[in-house]
């Protein structure tokens, strides 16, 4: 006769609390969110930066060799053609914003044409003035949160500084002037002299603008007004004064 060992019943499994479900939710949220807070500054201040550099050198490249088919320069500032929304026409290179900072800018302010895709990141006011005109050239870009920030670093800005903005045709120098805390429903730092008693009707204006606070803020405005210095073709290179502040331009065009 055969022994047979009797088969143990199975332990029915314990039923979760609805307060056990909400502490393991809230344990992988907080996990997420640190990950994410972690993760969005290294690739807004590491990939996104090199990406940005990689696409100027590859732009300018381009804009060298056609060149050389332009008509030379006649001491006229050129107006930047520029084209659809959504379309880059020119590379922002501030020093202040580290020494690698290049960003292109595309026309238009729309966020998911513009200003939060990390091929782009900055976007001209369609209504606003171009570099060689007289008047206010207005762009705008992220400070903070999880897109593209090419602005983040705007409180680095001190009196004099320069900022390049750089084109098919040259290069145009701004020295920046002043900035200032605005509410987001101050539109008139986009009019084409905003502000009177510091700007003559004749000057060329960049003005930034961006959220405030820093991280994660979107209270307040940071506008950042800077004035056209010089022009300088493409046929000379760049500006001395950009290649000495931020030498990584010129590497990689050969």
């Amino acid at each position: 006769m055969n022994d047979v060992t009797p088969r143990r019943g199975r332990r029915r499994r314990a039923r979760l609390s609805p307060l056990t479900v909400i502490g393991e939710l809230l344990i992988v949220t907080g996990l997420a969110v640190f990950g994410y807070i972690v993760w969005q500054p290294w690739h807004t201040g590491l990939v996104v930066t090199g990406k940005q550099l990689d696409l100027s050198h590859a732009m300018s490249a381009e804009w060298d060799k056609a060149s050389a088919e332009r008509p030379p320069y006649d001491g006229t500032v050129p107006v930047p053609e520029v084209s659809g929304a959504g379309e880059v026409f020119g590379q922002l290179h501030v020093p202040a914003f580290g020494t690698t900072f290049v960003n292109n800018v595309a026309e238009g302010t729309d966020p998911w044409e513009t200003l939060n895709l990390d091929d782009k990141g900055i976007g001209h006011y369609n209504n606003s003035a171009l570099p060689g005109e007289a008047g206010n050239f207005a762009i705008a870009a992220h400070r903070s949160g999880g897109y593209i920030t090419p602005f983040k670093e705007v409180m680095n800005l001190r009196v004099g500084d320069p900022l390049f903005f750089e084109t098919q045709d040259g290069w145009y120098t701004y020295r920046f002037r002043s900035l200032e805390y605005v509410w987001p429903t101050e539109g008139e730092v986009l009019n084409s002299f905003p502000r009177m008693d510091v700007f003559e009707p004749t000057d060329q204006i960049m003005t930034l603008t961006t959220c405030h606070p820093k991280n994660w803020g979107t209270d307040e405005r940071a506008i950042a007004y800077s004035v056209f210095e010089s022009f300088q073709p493409r046929a000379d290179g760049p500006p001395a004064e950009l290649i000495e502040l931020n030498p990584a331009i010129v590497e990689g065009k050969a």
